[in-house]
């Protein structure tokens, strides 16, 4: 029986658009699927039931003009929404009588019935007719409300106690038919996209639209097709194919291919939303980039994310390496074109949709609603979360969160979109501070060079900005209650680290920023010697409370130090270049953020990079006669600040 096959892909449509099952057209059907409960009290079908109603004649009219279609470009020959209704699957259908599915309406979508057009017949079907049929038998009894999974994936709210259907007043109910049953619906149960849909459906796709259906891949899936007799090579050969269709920017916050040689060559993850925002089960705010938005976006990150055409690779460890990121065949140069947009549109991308499901409230525990939501757009949000993991908070006196969604809310089938005129998140997100907590980053080690060389003492301490706070308040607070000891490798010696620039800063703005193209300051922040024997001791020594003991403690544990930063200078496949060294003094007294080098500029983007990125060479410089004077060879450094200069 066709109809039985055939509702094997209604079921499929019906379990919503996170996976589209797309069979290939065939006009061959096996009799395999058969759920037919029939109802005793019925000797017609639901379609004999709504062709024989006077009443429903023009609903009737459009079920037998409209092909049902397994994917938006595939009909099934011959087959017909007729013949759905009047097969073995049990279904309910809320009919749109004549009174409300007026002349005009009826024409519009016969029309599209009849037009030939591909686009038009899935429409009927999916906005219209899909709409208004539901597998399984719904009748009223008693109350409640129940969300209906209809047969376009929608879900649609079933009010028993009200008698309404998506809002809309039912008339007649509960007739019954041999394959389901059938409502009267005073009027048509309005039809709204998902955010997916939006993107790829609205004529004409904007360029988000088109970056967003581009990264859809159809697979072919041997499970769901139905298999025929082998070829003449005893291969397996299908009478109707299925295939299922995915977004890498939904399953994924960031991709890389599974397999093969390739994915160890990327220079770059893919990141998307990490949000099936196709997905009718779930509720998200979203925010939507017309064309013009979206191009003033794109320019206005280009300045930050120039890219070169070598990069030195340090996929091998953190020591470095003399191989260079090229192209994929290891020889070419990288296409820094494609790097940039890449980069960019990632970038672009990838903040904008947030579950609602997941904002904090400031005054309650509970979840929002939409409707919550759309009152102020999240200002009574904690923070904004994104779905790729993103915490957004108001920049007093820069930046409100909730400036993201400007305008009026556009209901979505499952959230709310703001088609916006800008994007607009604060520079602290797009081109953000980059800073590196010391303890929590790979300080380079390698034992047959000098100039990464540390003592064997080197350690990092605990210290309790809120436990110490009657030496923290006055000589100042250490970042995340850690800082580290480099200590030199002899008595006389100094220690020597090199330190990845890559931000590690779990409290910073943007924790894992990377440098971008651009002017930065770059700061060390360093320790007061004596807060160690503090941290040692987990007590505070009488003697830092009195101001002359403290001075007196700093003035025989001054630091003498120099930095030079190694960065990718000219691409030019060559090693990394470093600056000229810059020596620094602190007098050992409070915590102190010394600037080493003013607006430094990196002439490319380490952003996305996956092997790359630049570092900080540190080196004691007390030397001996310094050592006379009050400054000692080690050092104590709670972090590097790389503060971005717009």
């Amino acid at each position: 029986m066709a109809n039985n096959r055939i509702n094997r892909y209604i079921g499929a449509i019906a379990l919503g658009s996170v996976l589209a099952v797309v069979p290939g057209c065939t006009d061959t059907w096996d009799d395999h699927y058969n759920d037919v409960k029939s109802d005793p009290q019925s000797e017609l079908t639901l379609w004999e039931q709504i062709s024989s109603n006077p009443k429903y004649s023009r609903f009737a009219d459009i079920l037998q003009h409209a092909k049902y279609y397994k994917d938006n470009t595939h009909a099934v020959p011959t087959y017909t929404y007729k013949d759905v209704l009047n097969g073995g699957q049990v279904n309910t259908v809320w009919v749109p009588d004549n009174d409300v599915l007026t002349q005009a309406e009826y024409q519009k979508w016969l029309d599209m019935c009849n037009s030939g057009s591909d686009a038009d017949g899935f429409n009927v079907q999916q906005q219209f007719l899909g709409n208004h049929i539901a597998l399984w038998r719904r009748n009223i009894s008693g109350d409640g409300v129940d969300t209906v999974k209809m047969i376009n994936g929608k879900n649609l709210e079933f009010n028993k106690t009200n008698k309404t259907f998506a809002g809309l007043p039912l008339g007649e109910v509960n007739t019954p038919a041999i394959n389901g049953v059938l409502h009267t619906l005073k009027g048509i149960a309005p039809f709204r996209y998902n955010f997916y849909e939006t993107l790829k459906y609205t004529e004409p796709r904007t360029k988000f639209g088109d970056y967003v259906v581009g990264k859809d891949t159809t697979y072919f899936m041997a499970g769901l097709s139905i298999e025929g007799l082998p070829d003449e090579n005893g291969r397996p050969t299908y009478v109707d194919s299925a295939y299922v269709t995915s977004n890498r920017l939904f399953e994924f916050k960031d991709y890389l291919p599974s397999e093969g040689s390739e994915s160890a060559k990327w220079p770059m993850k893919e990141r998307g939303f990490g949000a099936q925002i196709n997905n009718e089960d779930s509720v998200f705010v979203m925010i939507m980039l017309p064309d013009a938005a979206w191009d003033a976006a794109y320019e206005k990150l280009k300045a930050s994310h120039i890219y070169a055409p070598a990069y030195e690779d340090k996929s091998k460890g953190d020591l470095g390496s003399t191989a260079y990121i090229k192209g994929l065949d290891g020889k070419s140069p990288l296409d820094v074109d494609s790097l940039q947009k890449v980069s960019i549109l990632m970038d672009l991308v990838s903040p904008l949709v947030f579950n609602i499901h997941q904002q904090p409230k400031i005054d309650d525990l509970k979840m929002w609603t939409l409707e919550e939501f759309k009152q102020d757009k999240g200002l009574r949000a904690k923070y904004l979360l994104n779905t790729y993991g993103d915490t957004l908070r108001s920049i007093p006196g820069k930046w409100d969160k909730e400036s993201l969604f400007e305008g009026e809310p556009v209901e979505m089938s499952n959230g709310i979109a703001y088609n916006v005129a800008s994007w607009n998140f604060p520079s602290q997100y797009y081109t953000p501070d980059v800073e590196v907590e010391i303890e929590n980053t790979g300080i380079l080690y390698n034992q047959d060079s000098n100039k990464n060389k540390l003592g064997s003492s080197h350690k990092k301490y605990s210290f309790s900005n809120d436990t110490f706070r009657e030496i923290t308040n006055i000589y100042g607070h250490v970042s995340n209650n850690n800082f580290y000891h480099l200590d030199s490798p002899g008595a006389t010696a100094v220690p020597k680290a090199e330190f990845k620039l890559f931000g590690n800063n779990p409290a910073a703005y943007v924790p894992n920023a990377q440098v971008m193209s651009g002017k930065y300051d770059i700061q060390v922040v360093v320790v007061p010697h004596w807060y160690m024997e503090i941290a040692e001791s987990s007590k505070i020594n009488p003697m830092f409370l009195i101001p002359e003991k403290v001075d007196s403690a700093a003035a025989v544990n001054k630091y003498k130090f120099r930095t030079q930063i190694c960065y990718n200078q000219k691409g030019d496949g060559n090693k990394d270049k470093t600056s000229s060294w810059v020596t620094s003094t602190y007098e050992g007294k409070k915590v102190d953020t010394i600037t080493v080098a003013t607006d430094f500029e990196f002439p490319f983007s380490y952003k996305n990079m996956r092997f790359s990125y630049p570092t900080l060479i540190f080196e004691g410089a007390t030397s001996k006669t310094d050592a006379k004077n009050g400054f000692v060879y080690d050092v104590v450094i709670d972090k590097i600040i790389l503060r971005r200069k717009d």
